[in-house]
């Protein structure tokens, strides 16, 4: 089963970068319905967001989430840091007996192809920011209203 942690903390961030543009107020139950989850888990994901420095939030009757800094700054590689920090893209199995050249061998070539991986991952990551996400909606919600 894939993990959906990445996806959706970036859910939650790209929301609140749209939600600061238009001047809508964010919380922990407003993101949970968009989510179909449950506050708790956007609260605990929030809270490593926070804690990363991408994510800011007040108590209160007038607090709510937000960035904790410009959305043109935060690159989708700190919120995957953030939320799955030690993530690998595979990892070989352990304990095989070495029996022939495949067994002897194949955790090496495992090893090496998800270095690769990951480095792809950081790579692609590190090159999009939450602005970039906040354009490309923009872009595709006009594309589907005009039929283009």
């Amino acid at each position: 089963m894939a993990d959906t942690r990445f996806p959706t903390a970036l859910h939650i961030v790209v929301t609140v970068a749209v939600n600061e543009a238009a001047g809508v107020r964010t919380t922990s139950p407003i993101l949970a319905e968009a989510l179909n989850t449950n506050a708790s888990f956007v609260r605990k994901l929030v809270s490593t967001l926070t804690k990363a420095g991408i994510l800011a939030s007040k108590d209160g009757s007038g607090g709510g989430i937000g960035l904790a800094r410009k959305s043109e700054k935060i690159q989708l590689i700190e919120i995957y840091n953030a939320i799955l920090p030690d993530q690998r893209s595979w990892a070989a199995r352990e304990k095989i007996p070495s029996l022939c050249a495949v067994t002897r061998n194949i955790g090496t070539i495992s090893d090496q192809l998800g270095e690769h991986a990951d480095a792809a991952v950081a790579r692609v990551l590190g090159g999009v920011s939450i602005a970039d996400c906040v354009a490309k909606i923009a872009e595709l919600e006009t594309s589907a209203k005009t039929g283009i």
